[in-house]
């Protein structure tokens, strides 16, 4: 794999969007000799982004831009396309409106440079809002993926969680292909038009993690993500906790099936679908026994409201997965990209051209 730095910019109908982004990208202050390039995924859209994003490209500013498309709807489906076609060593995903910093492209080739045995790097993300927000934003900006993600910049290996957010993500390509060639496959399609499910990115960096690679924060590498005012509204929000409820179910597969360090250890019981779906069943009995009123009518800024959002769309995805819970469980823990986990700490794995 050829050093340098492939910039994904997976979209869906983006041709309003594109050119702000790809403004941003055109004005990156590149050192001479780092190669780049700018891939445009077009992911089933129905508008013009592929003409867009070609024709609002300047010659003038390096890197060159290519558009390949993927016809099957889903974000993982397009984030995959973009690590295929790929040229670079380093993969950086961006969305169709983030904006990146002028010295983005020239930091993650620096830290992935100094520290091979990362896999995975992430950094802050700043709201650039169309309209003033309202008040219960500020509560839920980190599932706009806005804000910090870490106290500090550092090594986040060991962190519990999702680890780094899809939005701005970047991630060592051979690392990614070594996954997949093991036998590695995302559960989970990911935003797939007006459906707003999630977590095909938090899949991706367990099974990085499990296969023994390192993860880094920089609270210095900046994006901007311009939110349009559509998505500041409270039907939004609800449809964004319902997506999120729905990946958590996937989440605790991984929990469970990679039980020990770092990640959570489990006793047997609580690793059962049973369990699992029990405990979100309660969940959502809690939140109707001390917020009846609030659950139905889901007035504008109530967490609670939001709450019931995440958890009851939770128990309908465990619901959906009984009787494959345990099998997906077994694939996961026997499969041969999480053996890595068990390589010596601060070593990157087995992966040709890491």
């Amino acid at each position: 794999m050829n050093e340098g730095v492939s910039v994904i910019i997976c979209c869906h109908n983006s041709a309003q969007r594109l050119p702000e982004t790809l403004k941003h990208l055109a004005a990156q202050q590149v050192p001479a000799g780092l190669p780049w390039e700018i891939v445009v995924v077009d992911n089933a859209s129905t508008d013009d982004t592929a003409e867009t994003a070609a024709g609002c490209w300047p010659v003038a500013a390096g890197g060159g831009l290519r558009v390949v498309s993927e016809p099957e709807a889903g974000l993982s489906h397009a984030r995959l396309k973009g690590i295929k076609e790929a040229r670079y060593g380093i993969v950086s995903f961006l969305d169709d409106d983030n904006w990146a910093s002028p010295d983005w492209i020239k930091r993650v080739n620096a830290l992935f440079a100094s520290r091979p045995e990362i896999a995975a790097c992430g950094g802050r993300i700043e709201a650039v809002c169309e309209t003033a927000p309202p008040d219960w934003f500020e509560s839920l900006k980190i599932h706009y993926a806005v804000g910090r993600q870490y106290g500090q910049s550092g090594d986040i290996t060991s962190t519990s969680g999702t680890l780094l957010w899809g939005a701005g993500l970047n991630l060592r390509a051979a690392a990614v292909r070594k996954l997949f060639e093991d036998g590695f496959t995302i559960l989970m399609s990911d935003r797939k038009g007006n459906f707003l499910s999630s977590g095909g990115d938090t899949e991706l960096c367990f099974a990085l993690r499990a296969a023994g690679w390192q993860f880094w924060y920089d609270d210095d590498l900046l994006l901007r993500h311009f939110i349009p005012k559509a998505r500041l509204q409270w039907d939004y929000a609800r449809r964004l906790m319902r997506g999120m409820g729905r990946a958590s179910a996937f989440f605790a597969i991984y929990l469970s099936a990679l039980n020990g360090p770092p990640f959570d250890t489990y006793p047997a019981w609580k690793k059962t679908w049973l369990f699992q779906i029990l405990k979100s069943f309660r969940q959502v009995i809690s939140v109707i026994l001390f917020h009846p009123g609030i659950c139905w009518q889901q007035p504008e800024g109530s967490l609670p409201a939001l709450e019931f959002e995440t958890s009851k769309n939770q128990l309908s995805a465990l619901w959906e997965l009984r009787g494959r819970y345990q099998k997906m469980q077994n694939d996961i823990r026997h499969s041969a990209w999480a053996q890595g986990r068990q390589a010596s700490p601060g070593t990157a794995p087995n992966a040709s051209n890491a």
